[in-house]
């Protein structure tokens, strides 16, 4: 449809039908209760509120799955419209619709952005097939507090990694250029906008409270660079922002959403927040709610009805905000025109079939769960050893289904691969045996026993929104089964699920070695199996510190630097009865490929405004794997006027060396990488002298002088 048309449309609307476009339901108000199809992610509505010609006004709908369904939702719907504008169907696939990637978290591990746009594409292309136009994925909060159980949906606690992650799965999402969405794309929805990850104790949708130096160069840098990629949605976040909630923000949503971070697409709010904003007690009622939440720019408001109910009084009392109502309707409807809806609203339910599962799809998200585990510890215990054939594997997770993770949109447990499915799969000679604690094993079994593979972890329902908690400690019952395996003298590996980094350290000296798996997803099984029995090593790299204890968190690597720096005294900045540091750092993983680094040159050791730095060495892989291996770049300022992070990530790359391979590397820094923001937040360049690092070697590789 012609952009004229898209405006004509817009001015034949009564204002009710454009209220209606800034509102939206779930799926049940059309055509009734379908469990296995809807989802809610938070509390109903006043059903009174969207009866009659209203519910045909609503602009879309949220929670809904297949292409039946939507189809059937879309027709009623249309059969009823005055003015036949389409719905939207959106949804939460945040690491896989049908075909389950690992957990965004997971996915982070291997700082790949070619994995995760290949990923979101996937995603895209099932949603599509389905009948959903809208994904509410990436986030890119910034994590530190590994207590927040969100953190299985973040990309960890580097502002840098986060925002270019978040900025590659936009991409695959959308699929067209400069923001267009491609014919099997969808629109995303960066969220949550802004500092949600920063709750204090680390409590879900608690109050954020920082300064704006700390928010314009690490929380809000995220947004800021994955906003480049033009994402069609912005989702403001539950939290208040030093005492104003997001959601009725008139200087994040618009002064630094609209004019600094210049985003012009479409605002939604979290489900239920517009209202909730009664909670914050910065609204006596409804009305004053929804006051807030049209100023503040919220353009949709998520499963609410405040602004259906007192949109006539509002507007009464403050006639202006037509204008901005009939600039969110217009950005909605040209949104749905580029989508082709007008053209054609349902989804093709033959298509479905063939894209859902996929083989293809499959095989991407085993990549994906390959590439995302971490090797935390390894004392000459993985891969399995090929003469080893009679396996037991042990533990709460030895033969579950369950590796999806939270927020698993569609995926069955039916479809997940198994650990004993997958071992099967790598290796048929296996004689598996698999037992939920050590105590169901027969004695004859154990002393046949060649190795033991014991599968633990946190449960996935543990993890996810609302499900933050005090304690990150592996339960006490796994720790007490991974000290009865080792007294049986059997050589033995831990592979552990979950959705967050655990504190390990009163368990972590009984484990010889431990795999990370976060919640790999569908191939879950076919994943690790290849990686334990040393069909390929692992490479994922820690996006998020694991604290040694739970009250540690939150902890990070670029903590800033303090007049006593950590170290044996009491009288320093550290926990008395905690050993200095995380238990595993930011950056720590290991590989079977006892990779080397050499030859560190750097091309000048001078600082200049106009010429780049070259830092070249060579990455050796000695060992039979052909892998990728991720570099990463630190820098320290040694002196600067205001108190800087004790390193900061500045490059990264991610680099394939065939087995018994020497490969070269160069990375690039230019000035603007030594730049910090200052206390008047003002971008600064000091003379002074800089080190760099390369992953965690503990010397510098060069130093550099600005002058």
């Amino acid at each position: 449809m012609e952009n004229r048309k898209i405006i004509e449309l817009l001015q034949e609307m009564t204002l009710a039908e454009k209220i209606g476009q800034l509102s939206q339901t779930t799926g049940e108000h059309y055509i009734g209760k379908v469990d296995s199809e809807m989802v809610e992610t938070g509390p109903d509505f006043p059903a009174h509120m969207i009866e009659g010609d209203t519910l045909y006004t609503m602009g879309s709908i949220i929670g809904v799955s297949s292409a039946g369904i939507t189809n059937r939702i879309q027709r009623q719907y249309l059969e009823r419209s005055r003015l036949k504008v389409p719905l939207l169907f959106m949804h939460d696939a945040i690491h896989g619709y049908k075909t389950i990637f690992p957990i965004p978290l997971g996915l982070s591990c291997t700082w790949d952005e070619r994995i995760l746009q290949q990923v979101a594409e996937d995603t895209a292309s099932e949603l599509r097939a389905t009948g959903i136009h809208v994904n509410f994925s990436p986030m890119v909060d910034l994590v530190r507090d590994s207590r927040w159980g969100r953190v299985m949906e973040s990309f960890g606690e580097d502002h840098l990694l986060s925002g270019n992650l978040g900025r590659a799965m936009i991409r695959g999402y959308q699929k067209g250029e400069h923001g267009l969405i491609a014919d099997s794309g969808v629109a995303a929805c960066l969220k949550h906008f802004a500092a949600y990850g920063a709750g204090i104790g680390g409590k879900d949708y608690n109050a954020v409270d920082m300064s704006w130096r700390e928010f314009y160069a690490y929380y809000g840098k995220p947004y800021e660079i994955a906003l480049q990629e033009k994402p069609k949605f912005v989702m403001s976040s539950f939290n208040s922002f030093n005492g104003i909630p997001v959601s009725a923000s008139e200087e994040m949503m618009k002064e630094i959403l609209r004019d600094t971070y210049q985003f012009d697409e479409i605002v939604i709010s979290d489900w239920g927040a517009v209202s909730e904003l009664q909670n914050h007690r910065i609204a006596a009622n409804g009305k004053e709610a929804a006051e807030l939440a049209l100023k503040a720019g919220i353009d949709i408001e998520m499963v609410s009805t405040l602004y259906l109910q007192h949109y006539e009084e509002i507007l009464a009392e403050n006639p202006a905000l037509l204008q901005e109502i009939d600039a969110a309707v217009l950005k909605i409807l040209q949104l749905k025109n580029e989508l082709g809806l007008f053209e054609n609203p349902y989804a093709d339910e033959d298509l479905e079939h063939e894209v859902l599962l996929n083989p293809r799809f499959l095989e991407n998200a085993k990549n994906a769960a390959k590439r995302s585990c971490v090797l935390l510890k390894n004392e000459q215990m993985l891969p399995i050893k090929q003469e080893y054939k009679n396996i037991i594997i042990v533990g709460p997770f030895a033969g579950s289904n369950q590796l999806l993770g939270n927020w698993k949109c569609k995926g069955s447990f039916d479809d997940v691969v198994t650990l004993p499915e997958g071992m099967k799969r790598a290796n048929e000679s296996f004689n598996l045996q698999v037992y939920e604690t050590l105590e169901d094993c027969p004695t004859s079994q154990l002393e046949q026993c060649d190795f033991i593979v014991v599968a633990i972890g946190e449960q996935w329902e543990l993890s996810g929104e609302g499900h933050s908690s005090v304690n990150i400690e592996l339960e006490s019952s796994q720790q007490q089964l991974i000290r009865e395996v080792k007294q049986t003298n059997k050589p033995y590996a831990c592979i552990c699920f979950s959705g967050r980094p655990l504190a390990l350290q009163n368990i972590i000296d009984d484990i010889p070695a431990l795999l990370w798996c976060w919640y790999p997803g569908t191939q879950a099984g076919n994943a690790i199996a290849e990686l334990i029995t040393g069909q390929g090593t692992p490479t994922g790299k820690l996006t998020m510190s694991f604290p040694r204890h739970s009250s540690q968190a939150p902890i990070y690597y670029n903590e800033y630097s303090t007049g006593r720096p950590a170290n044996e005294s009491s009288y320093s900045s550290r926990y008395q009865d905690c050993e200095i540091g995380p238990l595993f750092p930011f950056g720590h993983g290991l590989t079977y490929t006892d990779t080397q680094y050499s030859g560190f040159r750097i091309s000048r050791h001078d600082l200049t405004d106009d010429q780049e730095l070259t830092i070249s060495f060579e990455v050796s892989n000695p060992s039979k794997y052909d892998y990728d291996e991720t570099v990463i770049l630190f820098i320290e300022d040694l002196v600067s006027r205001a108190v800087r992070p004790i390193r900061e990530m500045k490059k990264y790359r991610v680099i394939s060396i065939p087995a018994y391979q020497t490969v070269s590397v160069q990375m690039t820094l230019s000035v603007d990488d030594f730049r910090y923001l200052d206390h008047q937040l003002q971008q600064t360049m000091e003379p002074g002298k800089f080190n760099i690092y390369i992953n965690h070697l503990q010397n510098p590789i060069a130093s550099v002088e600005y002058r």
